[in-house]
């Protein structure tokens, strides 16, 4: 009787841990990695000129650069809803004015995609905190021209 028992007890042992192998198993989702920014210098940027309008043909991208001091305080940002017809914000990147120096006053590269034609404003604010006051407003124009002639 007790070898019975036993070899039950194994048995049921043996089936719990073959549940696993029997199983399927989700396959694990890929990893795609982000790809580097392509942001040079900062001793190579100029900052962006708001008087200045900026020319782009439809599917390109363009950037704007704004002066930024990296205090807790102030950050730059978005003012204004874009016209999603005509661009699209890709992404920001800081580069700070030394690069051994992360913590340095630099520069934010500011990256749109132009999708269609036409003409539009981008404006960035620079805020302090939460404020939903800018001590800086500069409006950008864009024209976007047609990818054909």
């Amino acid at each position: 009787m007790r070898k019975l028992h036993f070899i039950s007890l194994v048995a049921a042992l043996i089936l719990t841990a073959c549940i696993p192998l029997l199983t399927p198993v989700a396959p694990r989702p890929t990893i795609t990695p982000i790809p580097p920014r392509p942001t040079p210098n900062a001793a190579e940027l100029e900052l962006s000129d708001p008087d200045a309008i900026i020319e782009v043909v439809a599917g390109k991208e363009f950037t704007i650069t704004v002066r930024t001091y990296l205090t807790p305080d102030y950050h730059w940002g978005v003012d204004q809803e874009l016209d999603a017809k005509i661009v699209a914000y890709v992404w920001m990147d800081y580069v700070p004015d030394i690069t051994d120096n992360p913590n340095s006053s630099g520069k934010d590269v500011w990256r749109f995609l132009a999708v269609g034609p036409g003409k539009t404003t981008i404006i960035l604010g620079y805020y302090r905190g939460m404020s939903i006051y800018t001590v800086q407003k500069p409006a950008f124009t864009v024209v976007v021209k047609s990818a054909t002639p």
